[in-house]
C-alpha cells in the first residue's frame, strides 16, 4: 500500500504546473510546504496548511494514542524502506537511491546535482543563532543579531544543506546517512540500527516516546515562521 502511495505521490508533485514554478517540481503542483521525516519520507503542504509534519506524526502513530514509541518509529522506517526496495532485494543501493533522490525531492537534490559537486549546494537555508535542532522561531533566513557597534559577539550561521533543513535531525541526506559500513548500500538492518539512533536523539525526555509537541521546529519551518512575523 505505501508503495503504491508513494508512486502516486510521485507522479502529483511532477504535474499541473503553477504559474513561476519551475516545471518538473514539487513546487509546480502547489506544494511549498515540505517536511521530512526522520526515515527520509517526504510529507508536502500547500499554503495554509498545518505543517506537514502533522501528516508524518499521524501515519507513524500506528495506535492513535498520540505518542510514537520506538516500536512505531521503527516501523516507519521499515514501511519506508520496503516503498523503496523496488527489486525486493532487502538492500537500497545507487539506482533507488537515484530515484528517491530525483523523484521525490527534486527540489532538494536535483538543482545541487546539475550545478556539479563544486557548486554551491541547492536549497542551503542559513538560519543565524538556532539551537541544536533550529527551534527558536524568532529567528529565521537573513536574521543577523545586534552590529558589531554594540560590542556583540554574533554567532556564525548555521547552514541546513539538503534534507537537514527540512527533517528534525541534520542529516543532509537520509539514506546514505544510514550506510553504516559505507559501501554505497543500505542494508535493513542498516536502516534499522538508523531507527534506534535517530529515536535516542529525538527522545530528549528520555521516556521512550515522542508526542508532537516536544518534537523541534525544522529550520525551514522557523525561517517560515519569522518571515510570516
Amino acid at each position: 500500500m505505501r508503495r503504491a502511495l508513494l508512486a502516486m505521490a510521485a507522479v502529483l508533485m511532477l504535474s499541473s504546473p503553477a504559474l513561476g514554478a519551475q516545471p518538473g517540481t514539487p513546487e509546480a503542483a502547489g506544494f511549498t510546504q515540505l517536511f521530512i521525516s526522520p526515515c527520509g519520507e517526504p510529507y508536502r503542504g500547500r499554503p495554509g496548511d498545518p505543517y506537514p509534519i502533522v501528516l508524518w506524526f499521524k501515519q507513524a502513530d500506528l495506535n492513535h494514542d498520540g505518542k510514537i514509541d520506538l516500536t512505531e518509529f521503527r516501523a516507519d522506517h521499515a514501511g519506508f524502506f520496503d516503498a523503496l526496495d523496488s527489486d525486493g532485494n532487502g538492500v537500497i543501493e545507487s539506482a533507488e537511491i537515484s530515484f528517491y533522490e530525483n523523484r521525490f525531492l527534486p527540489d532538494v537534490y536535483r538543482r545541487q546535482q546539475e550545478l556539479g559537486a563544486l557548486a554551491p549546494p541547492a536549497k542551503l537555508i542559513l538560519v543565524q543563532g538556532l539551537g541544536a535542532y533550529g527551534q527558536d522561531p524568532n529567528l529565521g533566513e537573513g536574521a543577523q543579531g545586534p552590529p558589531p557597534s554594540l560590542g556583540a559577539q554574533r554567532k556564525a550561521p548555521i547552514q541546513y544543506v539538503g534534507a537537514a533543513a527540512y527533517g528534525l535531525l541534520a542529516e543532509p541526506e537520509p539514506l546514505t546517512a544510514a550506510d553504516a559500513n559505507l559501501d554505497g548500500r543500505i542494508t535493513k538492518a542498516e536502516f534499522l540500527a538508523a531507527a534506534d539512533r535517530r529515536f535516542k536523539q529525538l527522545d530528549r525526555r528520555g521516556d521512550g516516546e515522542l508526542t508532537l509537541d516536544e518534537l523541534p521546529m525544522t529550520a525551514a519551518q522557523a525561517a517560515a515562521a519569522h518571515r510570516r512575523r
